[in-house]
């Protein structure tokens, strides 16, 4: 059973300025909550007992929030060179902290409970359909839902045919086998200081070499939101149900 989840959220979430003026980006409520909190609840359902957060910008403020879920037990680690790198090192920082096997979830997405319900199994990836509005890392699909490619900015390596990947959610389940080799990998590249890149980026390798297996799990464009910016708030606003 997997108890543990590990939490990125040390971006500044400068797109949605003014509204992280005094608070990080995971803070920022729709419909009434905090996009984090929905996060919480599926981890929560999920049977995780433990949180590893990894903050960076406004991190007094997101640690004085969290202990307020006092059904979690919580290690916070902070990401001092978060305004200068990029989410490989907020990983990479937290290393000694996981326990595999484990979750690994970012904390600006917006979702109900149900998207994550397929990390209950070990080596999963949430992905969806890759829509011609979406942007970040793609995956091929092959039988079996095996993982048989991942594409990192699939959107500008591939322009004509990247809608017929499927797009990562973010959220992804280690087992330990998987997280030795990861972190093997992880770590390699933060002593070439390639800090600018996204942990995605090694697990693409990692993959696309066959020295790890994933399998996808496709939760569709309904029930998540990843919140980037204002329009992105906005969109998601629109789809929850009027009180």
């Amino acid at each position: 059973m997997i108890t543990q989840a590990v939490l990125l959220a040390a971006g500044t979430g400068s797109r949605l300025s003014p509204m992280t003026k005094d608070i990080p980006k995971c803070m920022v409520r729709i419909g009434g909550r905090a996009i984090v909190d929905t996060l919480l609840d599926a981890l929560a359902e999920l049977g995780i007992e433990e949180v590893v957060v990894v903050s960076g910008y406004k991190s007094e403020v997101l640690e004085s929030y969290l202990r307020k879920r006092d059904e979690f037990s919580w290690v916070f680690i902070h990401n001092e060179r978060y305004a200068t790198t990029n989410n490989i090192l907020s990983l990479q920082v937290a290393t000694d902290a996981i326990r595999a096997p484990f979750l690994l979830v970012e904390s600006d997405i917006y979702l109900q409970p149900q998207i994550l319900a397929p990390l209950r199994e070990v080596d999963q990836m949430i992905v969806a359909p890759y829509t011609s509005d979406m942007d970040g890392t793609g995956v091929m699909v092959g039988a079996g839902n095996k993982v048989e490619e991942m594409v990192i900015r699939a959107h500008l390596a591939h322009p004509d045919t990247f809608t017929s990947m499927h797009k990562t959610v973010n959220f992804y389940s280690f087992s330990e086998a998987t997280w030795l080799k990861y972190r093997q990998a992880l770590d390699r590249w933060v002593a070439e200081g390639r800090l600018d890149q996204y942990y995605e980026a090694v697990l693409a390798e990692l993959i696309n070499t066959g020295e790890v297996a994933m399998q996808a799990s496709n939760v569709g464009t309904e029930g998540w939101g990843e919140v980037d910016n204002i329009a992105d708030l906005k969109a998601l606003e629109a789809t929850l149900p009027k009180s």
